[in-house]
C-alpha cells in the first residue's frame, strides 16, 4: 500500500506565498498533519478575500507537474475547500479556508479575532499562536458535552502541549468566551497541570450554547451542514469518513464530484 509523502517542501512556498499576498489569511490549525502528508491545512480570512486565494492556490497548484487537478467544495458553511491529487500519494491535498470557527453553535474565532492572535511561524508564514490554537483544540475537541474531558481529543491534539507552551497566548484567547473567559482560563490551567476542572469546563459549555441563541443563522447552517449536507457530498464523506483517501480509481471518483463541484485541470 502506498502511504503518506512528507509535503513540507510542497506545502511551504504556498503558505509564504498566502501571506505575503493576503494580509488578513492566517493557519489556525493542523498545519503539522498536513506537512506529515495526511492532513489538511486550517486557515481564516475574511470572504472578500476568498477569490484572490483560490487564484493563488490554482497558480500554485500549476506549478507543481505532481499536483492536479483542481478541486473546489463549497458545501461547507463557513468557507470553501481548495483541494487537489499528488502523484504518489493516496491522500487529497486539502487547503481550508474559513471566516469563522464553532463551538456549540456560536462563533469561538472568526477571521478578524485571527489579526490579534497570530504571529509569524519561524518557517515564513502566519499562523495562530499556539496558545491559542490550544485553546481552540480545548473547546473542539477536548471536551464533551457538558464539561465532561474527552481524553483521546485532549491526546491527539496535543492539547496540554499547546497551552503550555504559550501562556500569554492562552490569556488573550480566553478572552473570546467572554463572561466564561475566567472559567476558561481556569480549565486550561487545569489540563496544564494534566487534571480537568469540570466545573470551569462545564460554564464554558453552558455558554457557548446560551450564546447560541445571538447567532441563529450560524447555528442552524451547522446543523444544516452536519445533518443534510456532509451525507450527501462525496467530497465531505471523504474527508470525514475516508481518512482523506482518494479511491484507486481516481478517475470515477473526479467524474462522481464533477457533478456538483468545480473540477478542472490547471497544467
Amino acid at each position: 500500500m502506498v502511504e503518506a509523502v512528507d509535503r513540507t517542501d510542497l506545502w511551504l512556498p504556498l503558505l509564504r506565498r498566502l501571506t505575503e499576498q493576503h494580509p488578513g489569511w492566517a493557519v489556525w490549525k493542523n498545519v503539522g498533519s498536513a506537512f506529515a502528508g495526511t492532513g489538511d491545512v486550517d486557515s481564516f480570512a475574511p470572504p472578500e478575500v476568498w477569490p484572490d486565494i483560490q487564484r493563488t492556490f490554482e497558480a500554485w497548484v500549476g506549478e507543481q507537474d505532481e499536483l492536479g487537478p483542481v478541486i473546489i467544495c463549497r458545501h461547507i458553511p463557513q468557507g470553501p475547500h481548495f483541494i487537489t491529487l499528488q502523484v504518489g500519494s493516496p491522500y487529497i491535498v486539502q487547503l481550508d479556508v474559513k471566516e469563522r470557527g464553532t463551538f456549540r453553535g456560536s462563533t469561538l474565532i472568526d477571521a478578524w479575532d485571527l489579526q490579534r492572535l497570530s504571529e509569524m511561524d519561524p518557517r515564513g508564514f502566519r499562523r495562530v499562536r499556539p496558545g491559542v490554537e490550544g485553546v481552540v483544540k480545548l473547546c473542539m475537541n477536548g471536551m464533551q458535552r457538558g464539561g465532561q474531558p474527552n481524553p483521546e481529543g485532549l491526546r491527539v491534539k496535543r492539547v496540554a502541549e499547546l497551552l503550555s507552551s504559550d501562556p500569554e497566548g492562552v490569556d488573550a484567547a480566553a478572552d473570546l468566551l467572554g463572561p466564561a473567559a475566567d472559567a476558561l482560563r481556569q480549565g486550561a490551567r487545569a489540563v496544564m497541570e494534566g487534571t480537568w476542572d469540570q466545573r470551569a469546563m462545564r460554564k464554558v459549555d453552558a455558554w457557548s450554547l446560551v450564546r447560541s441563541v445571538a447567532e441563529p443563522r450560524v447555528a442552524l447552517s451547522r446543523l444544516w451542514f452536519l445533518y443534510y449536507q456532509a451525507a450527501r457530498c462525496p467530497v465531505v464523506s471523504l474527508i470525514r469518513d475516508g481518512d482523506r483517501r482518494v479511491p484507486d480509481d481516481r478517475r470515477a471518483w473526479l467524474r462522481e464530484i464533477a457533478k456538483d463541484h468545480e473540477v478542472f485541470p490547471v497544467n
